[in-house]
């Protein structure tokens, strides 16, 4: 609402001593000085309003998160810089709005000038910037005008999640040991190997080497050369809506660290026996965002649990050695037979899966899954990955069954 000035308030006090004048002695020069000082008021505040009307339009917000994608109660800092068209004789100073659901305040600022804060989101869900406030005044009147269409970004805010501790159950395959960390702290920690001469003791992890007896320090996701390929098994419409959410952060959490720590991730997300999206070596932060925007449970159609690929039908033929010589015969024979149901074998699945992974040329496979139901899909998808030299890293809720063939397991 348009508020006067001082100076519009004495003109209005000095508008109204006339009229009293005027009307006491009859004098007609009093009623139209005052007559004119109130059209004077009125056109001043129609012009106030006109051109505040102009630099509202003419308002532009660059306005820069640090994190678009938090949890519940964490905390991102927002730099905001404005312009606008100043017209002679005005005033302006801005100030941003954070959203509704956000603890904070943003300072005054004037046009071109840039407004650092921070803020902390409080309820989940996805959120909008209020816009800004544009706080003008002129000789004769101010206002304050919120301009919420200058309301980008959006804000991705999931429950707050409780650490997960302890070990998973073994799936009963292999006899690879697993790391499995009992704390994840966002998605920097790839994994765990024993200390070196030279290594920096403040990434010793304590638990890890008490556990082993010897000294193992954390390893940093993007320590190794190549883009990361994130895959994102989708779960099943029967599960909890809290535990999909925590699993949606991290899957978005995983593509925008490494994004932006990197040059870039590709992205694939798969359900049972399908591939819904994929997207090579990408920059586009965004692009990446809206590809699993959209992204929701799923009811499995196509199990895979009859076709195990010839990825998995290799590894099969591979078969230890007996002890006696009929024992050996015997086994040579079974992986002659399921070498050649390996090179007879075909899945459109695993196709579409060696394309994608040939095409991306990582290094290392970070795969993300409930692990819940059939999981032979999933098998395949590491199964290749192994057969071309890849790292593949699980990340799960705790208590999930280890998946065969993974290097590391990271909780949710």
């Amino acid at each position: 609402m348009i508020r006067p000035t001082r100076t519009a308030g004495g003109v209005a006090a000095l508008a109204l001593a006339l009229t009293v004048t005027a009307l006491l002695i009859a004098s007609p020069a009093a009623a139209l000085a005052a007559g004119s000082l109130a059209i004077f008021l009125l056109w001043r505040g129609w012009r106030f309003e006109r051109d505040l009307a102009a630099v509202a339009a003419s308002l532009t917000v660059n306005r820069a998160v640090d994190r678009t994608i938090l949890r519940q109660g964490a905390a991102t800092t927002v730099r905001v810089t404005t312009t606008l068209t100043l017209l002679p004789g005005m005033e302006v100073r801005i100030r941003d709005v954070p959203p509704a659901v956000a603890a904070g305040e943003a300072p005054l600022c004037r046009p071109g000038e840039t407004a650092t804060y921070t803020l902390r989101l409080m309820a989940p869900g996805r959120t909008m910037f209020g816009g800004v406030i544009l706080e003008a005044n002129d000789a004769f009147f101010s206002r304050a005008l919120l301009v919420s269409r200058l309301n980008a970004p959006s804000l991705q805010v999931f429950p707050a999640g409780t650490s997960a501790t302890g070990g998973g159950r073994g799936a009963g395959v292999g006899e690879t040991e697993i790391d499995r960390k009992t704390t994840l702290d966002g998605q920097s920690v790839r994994g765990f190997r024993p200390y070196q001469s030279g290594d920096d003791p403040g990434s010793i992890d304590w638990k890890v080497s008490a556990k082993r007896g010897t000294l193992h320090i954390r390893q940093l996701t993007g320590l190794e050369g190549g883009t990361p390929l994130i895959v994102v098994d989708l779960p099943a419409r029967d599960g909890d809506p809290t535990t999909f959410a925590r699993f949606s952060m991290a899957v978005s959490g995983a593509v925008e660290g490494a994004i932006r720590s990197r040059d870039g991730c590709s992205l694939l997300v798969v359900t049972s026996g399908e591939v819904v999206r994929f997207i090579p070596k990408t920059r586009d932060l965004r692009e990446a965002l809206q590809a699993l925007g959209g992204l929701a449970p799923v009811e499995p159609r196509n199990p895979l649990y009859r076709a195990p690929g010839p990825a998995v039908l290799a590894a099969r033929a591979r078969l230890p050695a007996g002890s006696g010589d009929r024992e050996k015969a015997c086994l040579a024979r079974l992986g002659g037979v399921l070498a050649s149901f390996a090179r007879e074998s075909r899945s459109p699945f695993t196709a579409a899966i060696a394309a994608a992974l040939t095409r991306v040329e990582a290094t290392e496979v970070r795969l993300y899954t409930l692990a819940r139901g059939d999981g032979s899909h999933i098998v395949q998808v590491i199964h290749q990955a192994k057969a071309l030299g890849m790292r593949v890293v699980a990340s799960a809720p705790d208590g999930a069954p280890i998946l065969p063939g993974v290097d590391a397991v990271e909780v949710i």
